[in-house]
């Protein structure tokens, strides 16, 4: 019984941590930034950390199935800028809203399909894999524009900017579209990891590399590994229409290095680069970690650029976290 709860809590480790480090940024922030008129620590905080990191958590979650299953997907910042540009054109060829929406979607989960194929069936490594897609996703990108354009579409915009408040004064809370489709990703995405075979699936092929311990329970590993790919690309099409909303626009340089912000989210909330540890809540926690590094480095008043310095620092020390775990699991 006391080794079966050690494992626990060993398993439950880098979420604690995550949590821990959530709770010391607010606290620093706290100590730092309230006034006698307004408190950091505020519901008007959590509100526009959601609001402003709605596309970074659906990509994040995606990319959480991809990586528990011991893969990795470099392609999602270059579907981003696809996606943003495909229905920025749309709009501007007068296509209704719900095909452009669709469409968007769609060319995500067809990225997703492209690298899950390679992988599985073609045997082709995870890291090529999505880098052949994301070139080709960025090169698409630039054959549809290479300028900017703004998305006009009146249905668009009244999505875009549709939100709820309550409360007053710090205690506002907002929500918009985005949050809550963000919101529903994630819960989903909580249920199939959890409460499902497909999500025992996901977490067996993140355990061995021969894919064994699947094989023992009965489960289908290779349709598995193909759809965690075509999940996290449709995640990816998600995001591009969210990051679209934020922006009123599309653009090809959209989305470089969005890729690698989404992994560091991932590790930051506890799961393991390896695979077949972590936790898509954690996940989100990991989300509200970094976009909390943001808000505190332009508190501070310095360059964004520190935003880069500051996650790297946090997301080598959950990497050593990680290690530390998995040797004490080997051992």
């Amino acid at each position: 019984m006391r080794a079966r709860i050690g494992r626990l809590d060993r398993r439950f480790l880098p979420v604690v941590g995550t949590v821990a480090t959530l709770v010391v940024m607010l606290g620093v922030g706290q100590a730092r930034y309230s006034t006698d008129n307004a408190s950091f620590v505020s519901m008007r905080l959590f509100s526009n950390l959601l609001v402003d990191n709605s596309y970074l958590l659906v990509l994040a979650v995606g990319m959480t199935f991809v990586i528990l299953t011991g893969g990795i997907d470099l392609s999602v910042g270059a579907v981003v800028a696809l996606v943003g540009l495909t229905v920025a054109q749309l709009s501007i060829a007068g296509v209704p809203l719900p095909v452009m929406l669709v469409v968007g979607v769609l060319i995500g989960t067809l990225c997703g399909l492209l690298i899950g194929v390679m992988v599985q069936v073609f045997d082709i490594q995870p890291f090529i894999a999505s880098l052949a897609v994301m070139f080709l996703a960025r090169g698409l990108a630039n054959v549809v524009s290479v300028q900017s354009l703004a998305i006009d579409d009146p249905g668009f915009a009244a999505l875009a900017s549709w939100s709820l408040q309550f409360g007053e004064g710090s205690g506002i809370w907002r929500v918009n579209s985005s949050m809550i489709v963000a919101a529903v990703v994630l819960l989903l995405a909580f249920y199939l990891l959890h409460y499902t075979r497909f999500g025992r699936t996901v977490y067996g092929l993140g355990s061995g590399d021969d894919g064994s311990a699947v094989r023992l329970m009965g489960l289908r590993g290779e349709r598995t590994r193909i759809l965690v790919y075509v999940i996290s690309g449709t995640c990816a099409g998600i995001a591009g229409i969210l990051f679209a909303f934020y922006t009123r626009s599309g653009f090809n340089l959209t989305g470089i290095g969005m890729e690698l912000d989404a992994i560091a989210a991932v590790v930051i909330g506890g799961t393991l680069l390896a695979g077949g540890v972590g936790f898509v809540l954690g996940t989100g926690v990991g989300v509200l970690v970094y976009g909390l590094i943001q808000v505190l480095i332009a508190r501070e008043g310095l360059d964004s650029w520190w935003t880069r310095v500051f996650i790297g620092i946090v997301l080598l020390a959950f990497v050593i976290l990680q290690r530390a775990i998995s040797v004490r699991r080997r051992s």
